[in-house]
């Protein structure tokens, strides 16, 4: 491996082992429980439970302003430094939790006042533990001092928690509000158990005021960047529950599901790989990205061809409903995901934020973004589920002409070229 030496090998390799662990579980895991769901609580409830579940991932999002990276750098970049690493710890939590009662009050706003939301309101505040156990757990901080096997081991103990809760105890239609209620058990004891052994590390430090407005500082763009990203991702459930009914919600979201496990194969080694490409030299960074990219899309043009021959039968043989099936050709078309959104994720969440190029990142998702959001808004009244895909489709298409942009941009700027 390029520039590796033989302890960071060790280390890379465990902690890519830890989340490939992690990312099969989160693959099998919703595979058990999707078609499950469809099944017992029927397309028009599983497309409630998956718009409420669209709205708290935002203030997810919100709530962990882009600590995940900004975060990680920090405790990597510090990992000899006991003192400082208990300093930043203690300020990004603090925030985190500040955060965390500011977009509980939100919510209740929101739910109150939207007619839509308020119909269903016991299902948004139940999904809020989500947002609680999200903020409160450090897997930042766990990537940052690379021991993955800690993320990996809490978060499956947290889904297989929530997947046994919904197959011993959700057994009819009106039992949907229990999905989200479920999910948030496990979060939180998730954000739980995660500060428990972070607190083996870390030592709780009085909030240094400079740092956690720094930390904010450097987080800014970073949380702009990834909610942008969720403005083409999460949204367009939200946008399309404007125009079109629960069912075609239902319907996208479990092919969305399936698409999003495709999509986030390629996580595991993006995060395994992160840290130590933080602390690499640029002509170092240029020289991996330019290694992965072939085997990036290697993994993705197969994972599309398998979708586009097999597509028919992937969807009977989890789903088992007819009425997904007459939407085959979506999911087919859904799939060269998989290849565009893969070598997209190279250039922007593996090189840029390892690069320290926050605000050009978040300029390229608030791009991407807008563009999105045109896209959608003028094709989904009209084509509805065929409207939204074909919006995603070309937004992660233009995510990966701006990406390469910058990448190339790059290297004709430096001195270090290839």
């Amino acid at each position: 491996m390029i520039g590796f030496k033989k302890k960071e090998t060790h280390t890379i390799l465990s902690n890519f082992f830890s989340l490939t662990i992690l990312q099969v579980a989160n693959y099998i895991l919703p595979l058990i429980i999707l078609p499950f769901l469809v099944r017992v609580l029927d397309l028009e409830n599983f497309g409630i439970v998956m718009f409420s579940q669209a709205l708290i991932t935002f203030i997810v999002i919100a709530v962990d302003f882009g600590f995940d990276i900004s975060g990680t750098r920090e405790i990597s970049i510090s990992n000899t430094d006991k003192e400082r690493i208990s300093k930043v710890f203690s300020a990004i939590i603090t925030i985190k939790i500040l955060l965390i009662f500011l977009w509980l009050l939100i919510l209740i706003l929101l739910v109150e006042c939207i007619p839509k939301l308020k119909v269903n309101s016991n299902i948004y505040y139940l999904n809020f533990g989500v947002v609680i156990g999200q903020g409160l757990f450090p897997g930042w901080f766990f990537q940052g001092i690379q021991r993955m096997k800690f993320v990996t081991i809490i978060n499956i103990l947290a889904k297989l928690i929530f997947t046994v809760l919904i197959f011993f105890i959700v057994n009819k239609e009106e039992d949907f509000y229990l999905v989200p209620a479920f999910n948030s058990i496990g979060f939180l004891i998730a954000g739980i158990f995660g500060l428990f052994l972070a607190f083996k590390h870390v030592s709780i430090r009085k909030p240094d005021i400079n740092l956690i407005k720094k930390l904010f500082k450097d987080s800014v763009t970073l949380f702009f960047g990834k909610l942008a990203t969720n403005i083409f991702t999460t949204c367009n459930i939200l946008i399309l529950g404007l125009f079109a009914g629960n069912t075609i919600v239902g319907i996208f979201s479990s092919f969305e599901k399936l698409i999003l496990a495709i999509k986030n194969i390629y996580t595991p080694f993006f995060q395994a790989s992160f840290p130590w490409l933080a602390n690499k030299p640029e002509h170092e960074k240029k020289a991996f990205i330019n290694k992965t990219v072939p085997y990036v899309f290697s993994v993705g043009a197969f994972t599309c061809l398998t979708i586009i021959i097999f597509g028919d039968e992937i969807l009977m043989l989890v789903f088992n409903n007819s009425s997904l099936n007459e939407y085959s050709i979506v999911f087919k078309v859904f799939s060269v995901i998989g290849i565009v959104s893969g070598l997209n994720m190279v250039y922007i969440s593996l090189y840029l934020p390892a690069a320290k190029k926050y605000e050009v990142r978040m300029k390229v998702f608030i791009t991407a973004a807008v563009f999105h959001l045109l896209v959608s808004m003028i094709l989904t009244p009209f084509y509805q589920i065929y409207g939204i895909v074909l919006s995603v489709i070309l937004t992660e298409s233009f995510l990966l002409l701006l990406g390469y942009y910058y990448f190339k941009r790059g290297n004709i700027s430096s001195k270090n070229t290839f």
